[in-house]
């Protein structure tokens, strides 16, 4: 059944109105409530093994964490939790003591304390990729102008198509007493 044009076009019309006059709520202007939050954690990922391939994994950063970096790999070379140590492992040795990690534009070394050999292939891409995404990240955090390790590059245009530019690529080195090594991010997943 039909209904005539002459009844629904009222209501339509009453609606509209209803809706124009905002049921009476006035207006108001931009409301400011304050400072943003601070101190909220960021995630991380750190990278552990799973039958003998990277797994990022997501953390938690400490709350007073003033180096992102720093804090993913002393989550890191902590291991997988007691949970995850059912599927998953980590290639890095155990630490007799607190790495220095310092960070460059596109480069983050690690230094090692005495007693910690030459990692091998796996365990450098298990810091490589925990070390670059986090470094990434942190600067993506950041409230300053962004390196270029960080920075979106600008789009190119080909046929109308934007595609954007190939990020920079990290190094991470990684060195103790005798020995150094360092891989690029290439190695990592979605790189």
């Amino acid at each position: 059944m039909r209904r005539p044009l002459r009844t629904v076009a009222p209501a339509a019309l009453t609606g509209a109105l209803l809706t124009l006059a905002g049921c009476g709520v006035p207006t108001s202007g931009v409301i400011d409530a304050g400072a943003p939050a601070v101190g909220v954690a960021a995630r991380i990922t750190v990278y552990f093994v799973a039958d003998g391939v990277l797994r990022p994994v997501p953390r938690r950063a400490p709350d007073d964490a003033a180096d992102l970096v720093t804090a993913a790999v002393r989550l890191l070379l902590s291991g997988p939790d007691s949970s995850e140590a059912r599927t998953l492992t980590t290639s890095l040795p155990a630490v007799p003591g607190p790495v220095a990690v310092s960070v460059g534009r596109n480069v983050v070394s690690v230094r090692f304390p005495a007693g910690v050999g030459r990692l091998d292939s796996l365990a450098m891409e298990q810091l490589t990729c925990t070390a670059a995404d986090t470094l990434r990240l942190s600067a993506d955090r950041e409230d300053r102008a962004v390196p270029s390790y960080a920075a979106t590059p600008p789009a190119s245009v080909a046929g109308g198509v934007s595609t954007p530019a190939p990020q920079p690529h990290i190094s991470v080195r990684a060195e103790g007493e005798g020995w150094a090594t360092a891989r690029s991010d290439t190695v990592c997943p979605g790189t």
